[in-house]
């Protein structure tokens, strides 16, 4: 039997790798190894930290050890361009990256204590939305919350810092204990504040509305974590942490903080040295996908999808279920009436067929 599923476009797992500067890719169903997407040829990417997807599609990666965002091809990661120059803006050490709907690029300045500014297009600096100040040392993580104002993490003096999400004048200082070191900040399902506090290996919960303290998340520790740097939620709902020392992703349960295991293991990990940041790709819902029509003859069974858009491929399955194995149809595809075919042999046993991006 044979039946065509419907087409898929993967959330996929993107991982910055500090100790060899790249960027990992990972299937975002069971974080298998795909590829190393950003290989770092040229040269230019120099510690990568926060990775973001742009308006355009691409993928936009801090380079912290050269003071500059780079942007690469969002669909084979192939280099683009400096998206924001060395040092513009008197950006120093670059961490975090936020495109938002204003149409600018919100970028954390480590070293010297500031959010600065772009413009989402061109990469020009636009202004410093958050100045030094006493409140904040070492910028890392940031995200606007529920609230639309900006939070952002203090790793130096080990707090999370309130600014106005519109003016980016100080709030209030949101979090100022239970920390130690922190890194990642990410607002949970339920409107509390997760943050990573990497020197003591936990998670740490608080109230999303009045910043006091609730409990580890995730106990110190938990799930094998060293030196956990970025968090993530992921298409399942479930928390992603990258342990940075010992070059791995744990899941965590979104709601009680419980081991899930690794999901990128170190054993299957395709090399990934030191991750610190990663990015699950966003749904592409505005993509029209081509259907897949399969017609049979007497001795073979043709699959055929329109040639525009271009660039699917095909792939066969000898089961649908939650964490299927699809692999490439050698069989190439010809054009015939302005469509793909691709010719099989009929077979007895059951086959599920998909269009995908390579």
């Amino acid at each position: 039997m044979l039946a065509a599923a419907a087409g898929a476009l993967r959330a996929e797992l993107f991982v910055s790798s500090y100790n060899d500067h790249r960027v990992y890719r990972y299937q975002e169903t069971n974080g298998a190894f795909m590829d190393v997407f950003i290989p770092n040829t040229n040269g230019l990417l120099n510690l990568p930290h926060g990775l973001a997807f742009g308006p355009d599609g691409n993928l936009y990666v801090a380079s912290a050890g050269n003071d500059s965002v780079l942007r690469y091809n969002g669909t084979n990661g192939a280099f683009m361009d400096t998206f924001v120059s060395a040092g513009s803006g008197g950006l120093d050490y670059p961490v975090a990256l936020i495109f938002r709907p204003d149409g600018l690029l919100y970028v954390s300045s480590q070293l010297n204590d500031r959010v600065l500014r772009f413009n989402g297009i061109n990469g020009a600096f636009v202004d410093t939305f958050v100045t030094n100040s006493a409140a904040l040392d070492g910028p890392s993580d940031m995200v606007f919350g529920p609230d639309g104002h900006l939070y952002v993490v203090g790793r130096f003096n080990h707090r999370v810092v309130r600014y106005h999400g519109s003016s980016g004048a100080l709030l209030d200082l949101f979090v100022t204990g239970n920390l130690s070191q922190p890194f990642g900040l990410r607002f949970a399902a339920d409107g509390n504040l997760l943050a990573v506090s990497a020197n003591d290996n936990s998670v740490q919960r608080f109230n999303g509305t009045n910043g006091a303290f609730l409990n580890a998340f995730v106990a110190g520790g938990a799930g094998g974590l060293s030196f956990p740097v970025g968090i993530e939620s992921g298409p399942d709902g479930n928390f992603y942490v990258a342990s940075y020392s010992n070059h791995k992703i744990a899941r965590f349960d979104a709601a009680s903080g419980n081991q899930l295991g690794d999901f990128v293991s170190v054993a299957g990990n395709g090399g990934l040295n030191g991750p610190n940041f990663m990015l699950f790709r966003p749904p592409q819902a505005t993509e029209i996908l081509p259907t897949l029509g399969i017609s049979l003859t007497d001795s073979n069974v043709l699959l055929h999808w329109p040639t525009n858009p271009a660039g699917f491929r095909l792939e066969q399955s000898p089961v649908v279920a939650a964490s299927p194995n699809w692999s490439a149809v050698s069989n190439s595809a010809t054009m015939v009436d302005g469509s793909n075919v691709v010719t099989l042999p009929i077979q007895v046993e059951d086959r599920f067929f998909r269009l995908t991006r390579p």
